[in-house]
């Protein structure tokens, strides 16, 4: 009876000092790893758009970190089985198809967030995750401001004047076609400019009179 309790208090057989695991720190442990995962899941959410994002992938992220915490909770205290875990971990393949190349980074974040929960490392998971999120966050707001889009305005010929003052107003707007034909006009100019500010000219374009249709055309990922 003893030793089926003591499987699951963590002490060891025959009174030993040692323990392997311990309900205090265990729940101490996974705290910490949903603190420290909550960070990791808005950062996941604030670095991808509509397109790439995948809610699925990122509760998955978050099961990882739980996962490995526990994991190395129960075998930290047996350097056997800390081997086999290790492992274990490092012939795991991701057979996902990913939209994105950091979401391997991702996996391998949360890992070390699971893995420093369950050794007590603190204040290293916090810092780290801290440290990597703002530079996350802020890397991907400044490509966000800097990436160049497409805008292409049609509409009758008498606008096309007025246009292309509004085009020129803007910083960061330079023209890539124009066409003027007897009636109706194309623009065609590359902008890099900041999300808000690209609605605000749609917005614009799309209530003037004389203005038949805007688009707005993504540059497409290059792949290396």
């Amino acid at each position: 009876m003893n030793t089926f309790l003591n499987s699951f208090t963590g002490q060891a057989a025959g009174g030993a000092s040692g323990s392997l695991l311990t309900p205090s720190h265990l729940a101490v442990s996974l705290m910490a790893t949903m603190l420290l995962g909550a960070i990791m899941f808005a950062t996941y959410r604030a670095c991808h758009d509509s397109l790439t994002y995948n809610r699925k992938f990122n509760i998955t992220l978050l099961m990882i970190a739980l996962i490995s915490t526990i994991l190395l909770a129960l075998v930290q205290d047996n350097p056997i089985l800390s081997l086999g875990a290790l492992g274990s971990l490092s012939i795991c393949r991701i057979r996902t198809n990913t939209k994105d190349p950091r979401d391997i980074g991702f996996v391998f974040w949360a890992l070390a967030i699971g893995i420093s929960s369950a050794v007590g490392a603190f204040i290293v998971g916090l810092a780290s995750t801290a440290l990597l999120s703002m530079i996350l966050i802020l890397f991907n707001r400044s490509v966000r401001e800097r990436k160049a889009v497409t805008m292409v305005v049609r509409g009758a010929k008498a606008q096309v004047d007025r246009v292309q003052e509004v085009f020129q107003e803007t910083k960061g707007s330079s023209i890539q076609c124009k066409n003027v034909f007897a009636d109706t006009f194309e623009l065609v100019y590359e902008l890099k400019v900041p999300c808000k500010e690209e609605q605000q000219l749609l917005s614009m374009f799309s209530t003037m009179e004389g203005i038949h249709d805007v688009n707005v055309l993504a540059p497409q990922s290059k792949v290396a």
